[in-house]
């Protein structure tokens, strides 16, 4: 992983089947799991969750999305579990108004993104956000820029070689999925506010116009956790 910018807390990729680890307050600490090839089986994880999860995982009526939750939420519990002195199926996790899982006692701060084969998971000691996403040919690119970059950040894409732009998207959407996952916000604001978008520069948060993220530092760091995978991860570094 590539040294993340300077305003950003040290970030620290551990290893999948490494789930111990309290993060310090200068720190990030991100699992990542092939969801493939997890480090333990379905049927282990699915006995980490809640009754209530069990149910959950039950309902889906497609194998990938179930096995990419109970994946994703077994991993979690255990590394939260960890951290904590719990159980994992004793972690207690709530969820805010917004449907955003936190933990109900604590300071730890988590966040879980995930796309069809690896799924990421960061832990810190203040708010952090994190999003991973395959880097591929899309139908219309230019649309999605018009509609969810800034305009700043429209002239930035436009203005990169072609052969740039697909980096150069994801790039940009995997910081601001990051920045507002961090911050507690909807994708209705991811054009207030602006990101490095070149993927040959430092990721950084270039300018804010939103409330909740003016005045307040940002760490950001952008990196590739397998190939052809672009990830970002947001953590609040100042009140």
């Amino acid at each position: 992983m590539p040294n993340p910018s300077q305003s950003c807390p040290r970030i620290v990729q551990a290893f999948c089947d490494e789930l111990g680890g309290t993060p310090t307050d200068d720190e990030v600490r991100v699992w990542a799991i092939p969801l493939d090839s997890p480090p333990q089986s379905e049927s282990a994880l699915f006995a980490c969750l809640t009754n209530e999860e069990r149910e959950r995982a039950d309902r889906y009526k497609v194998r990938k999305p179930r096995h990419q939750f109970v994946t994703g939420r077994g991993l979690l519990r255990q590394i939260l579990g960890s951290c904590l002195g719990f159980n994992p199926c004793d972690v207690p996790i709530t969820y805010t108004g917004a449907g955003k899982p936190v933990l109900a006692v604590g300071e730890l701060h988590f966040n879980v993104t995930h796309t069809d084969a690896i799924a990421l998971i960061a832990l810190a000691t203040r708010p952090v956000g994190i999003d991973v996403e395959q880097v591929r040919t899309l139908a219309n690119p230019d649309g999605l820029v018009e509609r969810f970059f800034s305009a700043a950040e429209g002239e930035a894409y436009r203005a990169l070689p072609l052969e740039l732009q697909p980096r150069g998207f994801f790039r940009a959407w995997t910081c601001k999925e990051a920045i507002i996952k961090a911050a507690g916000l909807s994708v209705a604001t991811l054009s207030e506010f602006d990101v490095e978008l070149n993927p040959t520069r430092p990721a950084s948060l270039i300018a804010a116009r939103h409330a909740e993220l003016i005045g307040r530092n940002w760490g950001l760091t952008a990196w590739e956790p397998t190939a052809g995978f672009a990830a970002a991860v947001a953590v609040r570094t100042s009140v």
